[in-house]
């Protein structure tokens, strides 16, 4: 073992070139794989701590107009409970912030039904888990909850004031849970009884069947089908009094972490990040893997006469697959612990660029090790297993006398190995080039609404008349108006809306709060009809209402829409359809109205003349200073706000950072995509390089008879280069309908999506290109340059 042991550390010394590149590819290309598998095993296997999870089911429901959404009415769960038998329990919640009396800092929370606790784990430390069935003035903590205010654990009939933005309400705690682990989809610090909540109760209310809020679990019998389950809460659906004509679905709770992306509601997860994560750490690792079984191959050559007196000697077949084995097994451990040790260093640096928070932990991350060492396992026999059948294909009398061994070629060697690693890396780049394309695209095209020369102020619980009336007073502000924001995200307000002589055909439909100057502010465009006007008091009255092309679809209208009664009110308009959402969604029916009061939770968004943002941004601070109103300067800390008094959200680059939030996500996922192409394109540099090392070393005689029969410098690099050259165009042949298969399969999760230019791919293949005749020509300069004294010396 420890001969063995110095044969290998021998042959790493004089083989240093080759075995730098090799172990450098290796660890990086594990490195890589490691924190890939660390993010698919942190984002796998949620809920599975609820010791009922394979019972309890997430309700989702459809309409035509708004697609699949988890937010439900809580009265329609609670009918499917009572109607369908195979329901054991059904609990319903939403969360939000508060403030408990006495500090700043919001918690979350859940407004939730007592049931909650038969339908999900939730381990008891102490108190009565079902007391909120019986006392709705009393609260559930987590431990976590009750260190933090209490600085202890027994906290039970400890009362506390919670402050929401309209009022405060006294709790007595009347259990302490244990806190749930990282991988559940729901980890609430307080839950408070559904029964608190005015907006819950409206809810509960028949008329108001149409309204939604929050999620929905119902727990069923182990026993009993789905299918079936879902059949009969439909045919129950259809025999209430209708709002929409909407169907509903059920959703394991072991996916709604990974396969909600589609969904309208909650998502935290993202199963087409684990995959695209996944693909790449694989691809990345096969790269590595080529590399090193070239590398090493190459090393191999220059031992073969070793084996050769070895074999001479008494060496079997099996003697040489175990020197192999040891061999791998040794450069696959020191490369997997230096992966490690990179792990180490990269991971905080990958957790904010991702925006991740893996861990490394052998407490938390034993499926992460297993399979670590399940790879470093795979590499070393696959290593093993190859080096075996390159050497055993030769006899020791023709490596000594090197009568076939230079006839005979290695299709891995020199063909297959560069050329995986080539359309891998085309691949890579074309997939990133295509992926900043469509998040420009999605940012920059036109979405049908200006908000060039425009600040948005949003309002928390604020009144802005005085403010409207003041800031329209100075010059520089060219307009200024009350309404919804766009584009839309922190919020939906839906509304039911059916054609007067057909009250029965109910369309869900957005509603935005809007005031005369709105439309015009935005530069939406009408295509029918008239703009609002202070002129008609139906108007102001909010008894008139425009609407966009899906709304006069989804309504059935097929003549003109104009003057048409629905039961919001009289269309008196029609605008060209504009984007409100995340390109993400299709377009979906909406009306403007203008309301009676403001929502609480609107918007003012005023244009400025062109040139003076700086002058607006100064009027605006200098203006709402004056107000009796706590101004947040940052959108992301609008948790923030002073409960129980008048707030505002100004941060001049309130639209830059909306959007930033809406696409968010995929500019990440582009951040690191571009980050793994770039490794992935380092990799195979290393193997670019060891590979025309090794073609000039094979190659250095003639070379040399070359140089003395008159062949130039640029001739010698034109023959050394060439096969390069040919890797790159086969790689590119082959990469290219892959690469588009793969991208238009990716393109298929956007409503609206970019088109593949075919300088998208021209590009990846001439960057692949450049980056390999770049690596390989200084080596076959040196080589060329080279005097052909020195190489033929012994001749």
């Amino acid at each position: 073992m420890l001969y063995n042991l110095k044969i290998i550390y021998r042959a790493f010394i004089t083989q240093r070139p080759y075995s730098f590149l090799n172990l450098t590819g290796l660890s990086i290309g594990l490195c890589v794989a490691f924190i890939a598998l660390l993010y698919v095993t942190e984002e796998t296997g949620y809920d599975l701590y609820h010791k009922r999870h394979e019972n309890v089911f997430r309700v989702l429901n459809k309409t035509t107009q708004d697609g699949l959404q988890s937010i439900n009415n809580p009265k329609i769960v609670q009918v499917f409970q009572d109607q369908v038998p195979e329901i054991i329990q059904s609990a319903t919640y939403f969360e939000g912030f508060f403030s408990i009396a006495g500090t700043k800092d919001p918690e979350r929370w859940f407004y939730a039904d007592p049931e909650i606790v038969d339908v999900f784990t939730f381990n008891r430390i102490s108190g009565n888990l079902n007391i909120l069935k019986e006392n709705p003035k009393t609260v559930l903590v987590s431990k976590q909850f009750a260190l933090k205010h209490f600085k202890k654990a027994s906290v039970v009939g400890e009362v506390l004031t919670i402050e929401t933005h309209d009022r405060k309400q006294e709790f007595t705690i009347g259990a302490v849970y244990e806190d749930f682990p990282r991988k559940s989809t729901i980890a609430p610090d307080l839950i408070v009884p559904n029964s608190n909540s005015f907006a819950y109760k409206s809810m509960m209310e028949p008329q108001n069947y149409g309204s939604k809020r929050g999620q929905a679990y119902i727990l069923i019998d182990k026993r009993a089908a789905i299918e079936t389950v879902v059949e009969k809460m439909n045919k129950v659906y259809k025999a209430q009094p209708k709002i929409f004509d909407e169907t509903y679905d059920l959703q394991p709770l072991v996916d709604v972490h990974l396969f909600s992306e589609n969904i309208e509601g909650p998502s935290s997860g993202s199963l087409k990040r684990v995959i695209i994560y996944a693909v790449i750490g694989i691809l990345i690792l096969i790269i590595s893997i080529t590399n090193f079984l070239l590398l090493y191959t190459a090393i191999i050559k220059r031992r073969m006469k070793e084996f050769a007196v070895r074999k001479i000697n008494g060496l079997r077949a099996s003697g040489v697959l175990k020197i192999f084995l040891l061999e791998s097994l040794t450069i696959s451990i020191i490369s997997a612990v230096t992966a490690v040790l990179l792990m180490k260093l990269v991971l905080p640096f990958f957790n904010d660029f991702s925006d991740s928070n893996l861990i490394l932990s052998g407490n938390i991350n034993y499926a992460f090790f297993c399979y670590a060492i399940a790879i470093v396992l795979m590499v070393t026999i696959l290593a093993a297993l190859y080096f075996n059948y390159y050497l055993i294909r030769f006899n020791a009398i023709e490596i000594i006398k090197e009568s076939k061994l230079k006839k005979r070629k290695s299709f891995l060697l020199k063909n297959s190995t560069m050329f995986i690693q080539l359309v891998i890396v085309v691949i890579l780049l074309a997939f990133s080039l295509v992926y900043y394309k469509q998040l420009d695209f999605m940012i920059n095209s036109g979405k049908g609404f200006s908000v060039d020369n425009t600040l948005m102020i949003k309002k928390l619980n604020w009144d802005a008349s005085h403010f409207k009336e003041e800031i329209r007073k100075y010059p520089v502000i060219k307009n200024v108006s009350e309404g919804t924001i766009l584009p839309l995200h922190d919020g939906s307000a839906r509304y039911s809306v059916a054609l007067n002589k057909s009250p029965s055909k109910q369309v869900s439909m957005e509603r935005f709060e809007v005031d005369v100057n709105y439309i015009p502010l935005y530069n939406i465009k009408l295509k029918a009809g008239r703009n609002f006007s202070k002129t008609f008091t139906t108007d102001t009255n909010g008894e008139n209402i425009i609407v966009n092309g899906p709304a006069i679809k989804f309504l059935g209208i097929t003549d003109n829409p104009i003057n048409k009664e629905t039961s919001q009110g009289t269309i008196i308009g029609v605008v060209d359809d504009f984007k409100f959402e995340s390109l993400y969604n299709t377009l979906r029916p909406l009306f403007f109205k203008i309301p009676q009061s403001y929502s609480e939770y609107g918007g003012v968004i005023i244009k400025y003349e062109k040139g003076k943002r700086k002058e607006a941004v100064e009027l605006i601070n200098d203006l709402l200073s004056k107000e009796e109103v706590n101004v947040i300067k940052d959108k992301r800390r609008v948790n923030t706000m002073v409960r129980g008094q008048e707030n505002v959200v100004f941060d001049p680059d309130y639209y830059e950072t909306l959007i930033n939030d809406i696409y968010s996500k995929d500019r990440i996922l582009q951040r690191s995509i571009l980050a793994l192409a770039v490794i992935a394109v380092f990799i195979t540099i290393l193997g670019l390089i060891g590979m025309s090392l090794f073609k000039s070393e094979q190659r250095t005689k003639e070379i040399g008879i070359r140089k003395v029969n008159g062949a130039t410098i640029n001739e010698i690099m034109v023959m050394l280069n060439k096969d390069f050259i040919k890797w790159v165009g086969i790689a590119f042949v082959i990469a290219c309908p892959i690469a588009y298969y793969a991208m238009i399969e990716w393109l298929e999760n956007f409503a609206y999506k970019t088109g593949l230019s075919w300088w998208v791919f021209a590009l990846a293949g001439l960057c692949t290109l450049v980056i390999a005749l770049l690596t390989v020509s200084w080596q076959t300069y040196r080589a060329a340059t080279r005097n052909p004294v020195e190489s033929l010396r012994d001749e």
